[in-house]
């Protein structure tokens, strides 16, 4: 009995030996890996692509990796946090300064000949429209790649409600994407239908569709998911989802007239005012809101800044005479939600609530309760007494936006669609083509 049991035991190492030989050389391999191999393979993808852009000479390997389109692909799917803001007239502000920049905040490389308008952002693309040029495009600002965008036949004026909704899934090697479209089946019916474009097939197709959405903010679109979403001025939001082809209508939690939507990790929620402080809430399948994170008091949201004063500089001083000639004075009160603030769309991985006080653009992480600020710069064309005057609600038009190196598929366009005279109608109301 004793020689079979040593015959079994041997058996077994001579069957276990080949596995563990195996997992001796993974684990080898794992420690023989040089540090910056691990750094390109699993790190890259995070970065913004500003700042992975600077890494491109740190060795041959690391800029083919930056230019594989692989790499494009897993960039655009990596979760990230907001980059910045669309500002009219200003163009883009990055909030984490020239390490998420874009090379040209203006979008210059675009085909227009006047101001381009961002009329939303999903994952890194962007759709764009030329009101002068009554012209629409898909772009990526990080890379300056663009392709042009048929006109859908059935908007609202002056603004069309386009979202766009990119495929981020890691087999999107193409860059696919698709626009949809929010327009009122009559002018001053309340009712929207909604039209797709996808960039597979290039052309505009009717949904049967139909929702009322009276009062829908056309700047206040924004994808989550694979779901458009746009508030309403009567507290509602409406969304079309381009999985299933089907509209959902929410009620804006609680009863605040000042409230924005954006999206966090997939997700659709609702920053609203209560109080003197900022609740965000996530939006569940069934259609229920569930507070998201801790309540953001506008004393957190918007501090009070010290500013900086010249001169005043004399080291001999000291006491009392040192907080009499200090560099620095502090604002005299908080700023209050009624104070001008209002509450802007917001967009990434992470949930940040986005206010803008004066010049004052501010991105709040509700989870780790970090902020990031940056100022709004004055136009060149602009007069200091316009900007003083306090603007209605909606009367610019901000576009949240995150970076990534997301390709943008080139639309196969259909033919040329019949040119068919008219005159372009009054604000909110339906043009056809």
């Amino acid at each position: 009995m004793h020689s079979g049991d040593a015959s079994t035991s041997d058996d077994l190492r001579a069957r276990r030996q080949p596995s563990r030989r195996r997992l001796r050389s993974r684990v080898n391999a794992v420690r023989a890996a040089p540090l910056s191999d691990v750094l390109r393979e699993h790190a890259l993808v995070h970065l913004p692509p500003a700042a992975a852009a600077r890494l491109r000479l740190v060795h041959p390997s690391w800029e083919r990796r930056l230019a594989s389109p692989l790499f494009a692909v897993a960039h655009a799917a990596a979760p990230r946090r907001m980059s910045g803001i669309f500002v009219p007239s200003v163009g883009f502000l990055p909030f984490d300064g020239s390490d998420d920049a874009v090379p040209s905040p203006t979008l210059a490389f675009a085909p227009a000949s006047e101001e381009v308008t961002v009329l939303s952002s999903s994952h890194g693309v962007a759709c764009c429209y030329s009101p002068a040029d009554d012209a629409f495009f898909v772009c990526n600002p990080a890379t300056a790649s663009w392709a042009p965008v048929p006109p859908p036949p059935c908007r609202t004026w002056p603004r069309p409600a386009i979202v766009v909704l990119f495929d981020a899934t890691p087999y999107n090697f193409r860059g696919d994407y698709a626009l949809v479209c929010a327009a009122e089946c009559a002018p001053g019916s309340g009712a929207y239908c909604f039209l797709v474009f996808t960039s597979g097939t290039g052309a505009w197709r009717a949904t049967d569709a139909v929702v009322p959405a009276e009062g829908l903010v056309a700047a206040s679109g924004v994808a989550a998911g694979q779901t458009a979403w746009w508030r309403t001025s009567v507290g509602t939001a409406v969304g079309y989802s381009l999985l299933t082809g089907r509209v959902e209508m929410v009620l804006c939690p609680g009863d605040s007239g000042m409230w924005e939507i954006g999206s966090a990790a997939g997700k659709l929620h609702c920053a609203v005012r209560d109080g003197n402080s900022v609740a965000v809430f996530r939006l569940h399948e069934d259609g229920s809101w569930e507070e998201a994170g801790l309540r953001v008091p506008v004393a957190e949201l918007l501090p009070r800044r010290r500013l900086k004063l010249p001169g005043h500089e004399n080291d001999d001083a000291s006491g009392h005479e040192l907080v009499a000639q200090s560099s620095f004075i502090v604002e005299r009160a908080v700023v209050r939600l009624d104070d001008g603030v209002r509450l802007l769309g917001f967009q990434g991985a992470e949930l940040e609530v986005v206010a803008l006080a004066g010049r004052r653009l501010v991105a709040f992480d509700v989870g780790t309760r970090r902020r990031r600020e940056v100022r709004v710069p004055v136009a060149e064309e602009e007069e200091e007494e316009e900007e003083e005057e306090e603007k209605p609600w909606d009367s610019a038009e901000y576009a949240a936006h995150t970076n990534t190196l997301a390709l943008v598929a080139p639309a196969v366009l259909a033919g040329e669609p019949m040119l068919v005279e008219e005159e372009r109608p009054d604000a909110g109301e339906v043009a056809f083509s």
